[in-house]
Formats: C-alpha cells, structure tokens, sequence
C-alpha cells in the first residue's frame, strides 16, 4: 500500500518529534515512522541537562547550541500550553567542582570568555567560586576540592515529560503516527527519494527526513557514507534521597565524566557512562554502575545514604568526528539528515526542528552548517 505525504519524518525521538511538531504546525502533511514507541530510546534515557558548552569554542555549533538553548523556556511553554503537560523546565543552574590545577585554569579562562560574550539579566553567567563559597550555594557538596564554576544558564528539563508533549502535540496537529514499523530502504527514483519502503509497506513523500538517531546509518546502505552513526552507551542511575535528612540539592552538580541532577521530587540521576564499543547491548554493567556511585560519593559525599531506585542505559548516537548531520543529504535530492548529535540531541532539538522546516519550507536556513553537513570528510 503506498500512503503519499508531504513529508516523512523518520524517528520518533526528541530530534524527530520536534521536527515532525514544527512541520505540522507549519501546515505540513508530516508522517512520523518509529520502529518501536517514540521517545523511548536516547532522548528518553537521557538525564534532562541542559548546559551552555565551553565559552572558549566559539565556532557554528557553539552558536547553534547556544541559540538553542535560548528557545528552550520558549519551547516548553508553547508545548505546555498546547498540551497541557508541563515539561518542568527549571533554570536552576549548574556548579563543576574542580580537582586539578589545570582543570581549574581552564575554568578561569572559560569564566572570563563566557562573560565577555554572555549576561543573563545583565549579570555575569559563569562565576569562579572558592570551595567555602561552592559550599555556601549547595552545603552538600564536598569541600575537598580547588574551587567550583557556577553556571547560571545552565537547566533541566524531565525529558520524559518533553517527549510526551511533543507527541502529544504531533497527534493534536495532524501528524500521522506510525510505531513499530521499521523502514527497511529509501524509495528512490533516479537521485531523487520519493518515499520509503517499510515493513508495513511504500509511503510516498516528497522530502524525508532522517531522524533515527544512532541507528540512521542502518535505514539504507546508500546512507552509510553520508550519515555515519553509531550507538555510544550511556548507563544512569536513580537514587531516591526524599527521605535521608541533609542532602537536598538544587543546582546541578558536575565534575568532568559526571552530573548530578536533583529533582524537586526527591530523586537524583547520576550520569553517564560514555562507551563507544558497548554497540547496541543495553545492559547496565557493574563497572559503569560503580564507576558512576564512585563520582557520585566523591562530588556529594552524603548520597551514600540514598535509595537506588534504578538504572538504565541508552544510545547516543555518535559520529566519527562528533558532530551532527543537520541539512541535505548530497546524491539524494529530496532527503534532509538531522541525526548524530551525540551527546547534544535534547539541548539541540528546537534549533533543529527550525533549521528543517526553514529547509523544506523555504528551501534556505540562515543558520551556519557548515560542520554538520552531510556527506563531509570525517578525517
């Protein structure tokens, strides 16, 4: 059976969903493929972080992340209020306890380049703290440290939440969802793809967009030299500390390789392990488990105390150079990747979702691709 839309948005995940969202609220006939229930890989597993990257790297993806970042209140209250589901984005920010001296220089130059590009409400953004001022702002933290970076950008959001109001939002506006149903190839005529094929049949489309995260590459061999991805597993772990007296928190607790995120509810997650040979096995290991509490009860030594309510892995989907393909795919007229955003795919997924439909709406993005495209050299 062929089906023909205007647009076919492969991927059910937080890149796909926003796409898919935005394209039907733009008047699009949108249908979303998702081979099992959307949201519920990477953007599902992930902790929710939203922070500002190094204000040292001031290149294209810096400035998309970061006018990315300013969408988000936006974002989910335009979703809260079409939906009715609040995505509890909270800018709470963020403190990174530092450990060694070079980390903390870095931290200093980081701290001076951010504000000289960067104020939130005509204050400074990054903040150097000693370790009596780190503990003044969060007392839970560990005084056994050279300083800390406070981030005052830096939020969350419960991602699973988002994810239920996107597609709540996408079937509110017309999007025709479909789940488990693998597409098996691109339907191609000449250079040009028309469509896809699926285990449930051809549909027809006049653009496709692939948003299938670390598993984009695998859709159709002729994907593989363009769209390379591959899954990088992360564990996280659960821990309930509502009823242990002392180590409630606010901010966002880091150190490089680790995060702390508190929840108003009383439950802290503990991210993430980043492992590039694990493949597509999803079970959480007692050496990424450990590896995890070990960094945990180094940054907060009171969460030894917690309940584990659980853990879980995901897969992100990684890149030979780390970056995102985000525009046209070359040799296939008619496709658009927006994949492989690695660790970034909640922070980027409103700038995203715009910089698509400026493309299929417009045929033109004024936004700075030019390290994410598809197709490019990763040597």
């Amino acid at each position: 059976m062929t089906t023909t839309h205007d647009v076919i948005v492969i991927g059910g995940g937080i890149i796909g969903l926003s796409v898919a969202d935005r394209l039907a609220l733009s008047g699009v006939s949108v249908a979303l493929l998702e081979k099992g229930v959307c949201g519920r890989e990477a953007s599902w597993a992930a902790a929710g972080v939203l922070k500002p990257g190094n204000p040292n790297r001031r290149g294209p993806i810096q400035r998309l992340q970061r006018a990315s970042l300013e969408l988000f209140p936006d974002y989910c209250a335009d979703l809260q209020e079409r939906t009715g589901i609040d995505s509890e984005y909270d800018r709470g920010g963020s403190i990174e306890l530092l450990y060694d001296d070079q980390r903390y220089r870095m931290a200093v130059s980081e701290e001076r380049a951010g504000n000289e590009q960067w104020t939130q409400a005509e204050q400074p953004v990054w903040r150097m703290l000693n370790p009596d001022e780190a503990r003044d702002l969060e007392p839970v933290v560990t005084d056994d440290c050279l300083g800390a970076l406070q981030c005052s950008f830096s939020a969350q959001v419960r991602n699973p939440r988002l994810l239920q109001a996107l597609r709540a939002s996408c079937s509110a506006s017309g999007v025709c969802i479909q789940e488990a149903t693998t597409v098996t190839e691109l339907a191609v005529d000449g250079e040009r793809v028309d469509g896809v094929v699926t285990d449930q049949g051809k549909l027809g489309a006049s653009q496709v967009v692939v948003c299938a995260g670390a598993w984009s590459s695998q859709i159709d061999p002729r994907l593989g030299a363009g769209v390379q991805t591959y899954p990088v597993r992360g564990q996280v772990v659960l821990l309930d500390v509502s009823g242990v007296a002392g180590i409630r928190f606010s901010h966002i607790v880091l150190r490089k390789g680790c995060y702390l995120v508190p929840r108003p509810d009383g439950l802290v997650l503990i991210g993430a392990t980043v492992e590039h040979e694990a493949g597509f096995d999803r079970r959480c290991t007692s050496a990424g488990v450990n590896t995890l509490m070990q960094h945990a009860l180094t940054l907060v030594p009171g969460l030894a105390k917690a309940g584990v309510v659980g853990m879980w892995s995901g897969f992100r989907p990684g890149t030979p150079d780390r970056r995102p393909y985000i525009g046209r795919v070359p040799g296939l007229e008619g496709l658009i990747a927006a994949t492989g955003h690695y660790r970034t795919g909640l922070a980027l997924a409103p700038i995203t979702a715009e910089i698509v439909a400026d493309l299929i709406l417009t045929g033109r993005t004024d936004r700075d691709l030019s390290l994410c495209e598809p197709g490019r050299s990763s040597t």
